[in-house]
């Protein structure tokens, strides 16, 4: 089965996969950024960052392949009175015009990230190297860039990923993003092996 797939068939199970509260890193940072803006998360599952994001007043674009996951996003955020929009297939990757959350099908890894479309770039428990320079680039133009997923040190408990693939090697994340100002960066491994930066181009 391909990724793509389980992805598809995790989200189509009862309930939230991930929670339908934000990640822990999002509330932490939340002051460090503009009031408000034009924001996209990447890979963004069932919405829980991207919804919360919007009800914070950001302008979100939120990217997910799988079609489950987006039906879960768009239940949630009308639980939440967020407004919320599907773009056209193959329209470009844009934030909405007015608070909410643009719900957008797409392959991240096929997708066009242009600088300068967005103020906060968010990617949470995703890993996909070949994307990591192309969203050092979108970044770069000034935009805050807010990333955290799993390290090698996750092989270390239970849960979370277990393919070299989708685990940073230690100090990997804070070299991808040299390009730009960093403004926060740790790793842990109390629990879980993780990584997160935020950084500014």
């Amino acid at each position: 089965m391909s990724e793509a797939a389980k992805w598809q068939e995790r989200f189509q199970r009862p309930g939230y996969w991930a929670g339908a509260e934000p990640a822990p890193i999002l509330r932490e940072v939340l002051p460090l950024l503009p009031p408000r803006g034009r924001a996209l998360e990447l890979a963004m599952g069932e919405g829980r960052n991207a919804v919360w994001l919007a009800q914070h007043g950001w302008r979100v674009a939120g990217v997910e392949q799988s079609a489950a996951g987006l039906d879960k996003a768009e239940t949630l955020a009308r639980e939440r009175r967020v407004p919320c929009w599907r773009p056209a297939a193959g329209a470009p990757v844009a934030a909405p015009r007015d608070p909410g959350l643009s719900l957008v099908q797409a392959d991240v890894e096929q997708l066009a990230l242009p600088p300068g479309a967005f103020d906060a770039i968010l990617v949470v428990n995703f890993l996909l190297r070949p994307l990591l320079p192309r969203i050092a680039a979108a970044a770069g133009a000034g935009a805050f860039l807010l990333y955290e997923t799993y390290t090698t040190e996750q092989l270390r408990f239970e849960g979370g990923p277990r393919n070299h693939a989708y685990l940073l090697e230690p100090g990997e994340l804070r070299a991808a993003f040299s390009s730009l100002d960093l403004l926060f960066y740790r790793e842990t491994n109390a629990g879980k092996g993780m990584a997160t930066l935020l950084a500014r181009g």
